[in-house]
């Protein structure tokens, strides 16, 4: 059973549009689909058509966000909420008004987006500080799950879902592997954002309260990511196909405007990924334990006891 699982990213998140283009391209398709945070937002659009057309509706969700679609109000207003004590720097009803403009209507619900595959969404308990995942149960709604799921500290507010407060699901992990592996997945393709940390210089300093903030997050959630890769490897039988989604000279967390570069960038990286991937013509019996990332990553590997028509062959050097 083949997963995708779609990494947060905030507006970093367009890379995954591009990235799913060129998965359908080479007619790679999901039977799971597991979205955290922005990937959640991807994750839900996508599992209601698997078609090159409905990829291209995303694409055009995101050339068309704006900050204030997401952010609204002026820095000023975002501290005026701060030291009045409110729960984010920014409200969310706007960003709720966005995603029912596009489609997602409040009482829709898992069974009726997600008709070819099984979509899941996660989001944090903020009482219990633990996972939960959206879609186990079919009747739960798809804008509570994209709500919660999205709901980062400190950008906004936790969000209530039949009494339980909810934050955004990288609080506990923002590659949520573990969700498709207990889910019976037993090939992953992690479309995983990061930063190009190759691409900074070692001598930059990082300014500001969205800045230091962002790599404060991003190095939280990296150990995070981390964990769940771990969790992947260990599993048998299993083949993660680990799409590092890297971006250079990111723009700022609440940045829209570079959208049309990220899904560029997402689509040609993960056409290299796939390029360098051996011939998918026949099945073979290979390795079990397999973490298999971008061209000049890190391979692992051990052996597996299955068929699959995507296993990767021993590489000279790899190891």
């Amino acid at each position: 059973m083949r997963a995708f699982v779609l990494s947060g990213g905030g507006s970093l998140g367009s890379s995954q549009a591009g990235a799913l283009r060129a998965l359908l391209e080479q007619d790679i398709r999901p039977d799971i689909i597991v979205g955290c945070s922005a990937g959640s937002l991807n994750a839900s659009y996508f599992a209601r058509e698997i078609s090159l057309e409905n990829v291209e509706r995303l694409t055009d969700i995101w050339r068309a966000v704006t900050t204030r679609d997401v952010y609204p109000g002026r820095k000023l207003k975002a501290l005026w909420r701060l030291l009045s004590g409110k729960d984010s720097l920014f409200d969310n009803r706007r960003f709720y008004t966005f995603l029912q403009q596009h489609d997602i209507s409040p009482d829709d619900t898992f069974e009726d987006i997600a008709q070819e595959v099984r979509l899941y969404i996660t989001a944090t308990r903020l009482r219990s500080r633990s996972l939960h995942v959206f879609g186990d149960n079919p009747d739960d709604r798809v804008l509570d799950a994209l709500m919660a799921s999205t709901a980062l500290t400190p950008m906004h507010p936790p969000w209530i879902v039949d009494g339980e407060r909810y934050v955004d699901g990288g609080a506990v992990t923002p590659l949520p592997l573990r969700v498709a592996l207990e889910r019976g997945a037993d090939e992953i393709f992690a479309l995983h954002i990061m930063e190009d940390l190759e691409m900074r210089s070692p001598d930059q300093i990082v300014r500001g309260v969205a800045g230091v903030l962002s790599r404060t997050l991003s190095t939280m959630f990296q150990l995070q990511t981390q964990h769940d890769l771990l969790l992947a490897e260990m599993a048998k039988k299993v083949v993660v196909h680990d799409i590092e989604l890297r971006i250079g000279n990111p723009p700022e967390p609440t940045d829209f405007s570079q959208s049309e570069r990220l899904i560029e960038l997402g689509y040609a990286q993960t056409q290299a990924y796939l390029a360098a991937l051996p011939s998918r013509g026949r099945k073979q019996r290979q390795h079990r334990r397999t973490i298999w990332r971008r061209p000049g990553g890190i391979f692992r590997r051990g052996w597996m006891s299955k068929e699959s028509t995507l296993a990767p062959q021993p590489v000279a050097g790899s190891e």
